[in-house]
């Protein structure tokens, strides 16, 4: 009697040593009635070995030569690279298939029958000791050993496991999945169709097949697409912001460059109205200089004609002086001198009015020479003030020029910011085009990845 024994996950064989005889007869029937059923599942797990292989290299090509970096990345690295974008790698174990596990007492017969029970199971797992995968027995490979002419005198009645690959491909469950892919598509031809064994913490957890694997690379490419697309988006929509600061820039930019416009006009009209009143500044400079020089020689004249002006006094006084020594004389001479004595007292009257008009005409002077005096003074004083003005003016005319210099730089500048930000305009907004082309051209194949995936 043969025991089957069920754990979560797998299945267990354990046959009874003492019926083998019976089940080699079973064997012998059993192998000739399958031969031709057999023969044709090879020959129909050739042509989908053949279709898969070319899918998988197809995949393979296509992944090494247009996927991206960091869709090629894996470990750690491809993690940070779907968090980036939100998306998460799919988990092996939602691809893994459960299947049977044998240890060392169960036979090739008790294997064969087990396969030919349960078509859809792809292998065998071999544990030793119980839980642990330590080899790999594939459906096919064994049932092409087993149909041999001789295979149930030959393999039937030995251990199972002498027939598994002890070496097969192992990972663990929570590897990456990028990295299960990477070393399934660079195993040898000989073990390239085989299955899989995932593992976790040692336990066996199940395996993957051809197919599986083909469907855990189509995910990849899927999010792989989707993560294009998001990345698409986001630089598009980036791109969009870079744009409408660019246009502020560039409306910023026109607005300087009009400004320093009105500024350059201004400065050139302001340093024009500066240079007229620093010529105006000159002259009037010129003009009180002269006032100041005439009203010098003013006062030297007016010195000169007072000192002219008291030798006419003294004239006068020396004239009233000799009227009145010939009026005495005069009256010396009695009635002799009389008409003499007139003359003398007209002299002497012509003496005073001659001395009251000097004194007049030296108060007159005087006065005179204290107005130029003080024209001279007043003069001085608003040439010195006009003298420092007129370095002023000469200061501001100077910045002035230099305003229009510094704001004819600005100008230009202004004209390279504005014709620049044009340019980049110009280039974001091609970027923005052949951004969207590209995401255009995603959606169709993300569609299809999808589509293949559901089916």
């Amino acid at each position: 009697m043969t025991l089957l024994r069920k754990t979560p996950g797998r299945q267990v064989i354990q046959g009874d040593q003492a019926v083998q005889g019976n089940r080699v007869d079973q064997g012998n029937q059993a192998g000739q009635n399958q031969r031709t059923v057999q023969a044709d599942r090879a020959q129909q797990a050739v042509y989908e070995k053949a279709e898969a292989r070319k899918v998988l290299t197809d995949r393979k090509n296509q992944m090494n030569q247009t996927g991206r970096p960091e869709d090629r990345m894996r470990g750690p690295e491809a993690e940070d690279a779907r968090a980036s974008t939100g998306l998460k790698e799919p988990s092996m174990m939602e691809y893994t298939r459960t299947v049977p596990e044998i240890g060392e007492t169960e036979t090739c017969l008790d294997v064969l029958e087990l396969l030919m029970g349960n078509p859809g199971i792809p292998c065998v797992i071999y544990c030793n000791p119980p839980g642990n995968p330590s080899g790999l027995i594939m459906r096919d490979a064994f049932f092409q050993r087993m149909m041999g002419r001789f295979a149930v005198d030959l393999y039937y009645p030995k251990p199972a496991f002498q027939f598994a690959d002890l070496s097969p491909t192992m990972v663990e469950a929570d590897e990456a999945v990028s990295e299960v892919l990477h070393r399934a598509l660079h195993r040898p031809d000989e073990k390239f169709y085989d299955c899989i064994i995932v593992k976790q913490q040692e336990v066996l957890a199940g395996v993957l097949t051809v197919r599986d694997l083909m469907n855990l690379s189509g995910r990849l490419q899927l999010d792989a697409e989707r993560k294009r697309e998001l990345i698409l988006t986001g630089s598009y929509r980036h791109t969009s912001n870079i744009e409408a600061s660019l246009d502020d820039v560039k409306a910023a930019a026109d607005k300087t460059r009009t400004e320093c416009v009105r500024m350059r006009e201004f400065s050139e009209t302001g340093a024009d109205k500066l240079a007229r009143v620093s010529s105006s500044y000159a002259g009037l400079i010129g003009d009180m200089t002269r006032r100041g020089d005439q009203a010098e020689e003013l006062v030297r004249h007016a010195s000169r004609i007072s000192s002219i002006t008291g030798a006419i006094t003294e004239l006068a006084n020396q004239s009233s002086l000799l009227a009145m020594n010939a009026s005495i004389e005069a009256a010396h001479a009695g009635e002799h001198g009389r008409g003499f004595q007139v003359v003398a007292g007209e002299v002497q009257s012509l003496a005073k009015q001659t001395r009251k008009l000097a004194g007049d005409i030296s108060e007159l002077l005087e006065h005179i020479q204290q107005l130029a005096a003080d024209t001279a003074a007043a003069a001085g004083s608003a040439l010195k003030e006009l003298q420092s003005c007129e370095g002023d003016v000469e200061e501001g005319t100077r910045l002035f020029y230099e305003m229009k210099e510094a704001v004819h730089e600005v100008e230009l500048s202004g004209s390279q910011v504005y014709e620049l930000a044009v340019h980049t305009v110009q280039r974001v907004h091609q970027i923005k085009e052949e951004l969207a082309g590209m995401n255009a051209a995603f959606e169709p194949r993300a569609e299809q990845e999808e589509g293949n995936l559901q089916v």
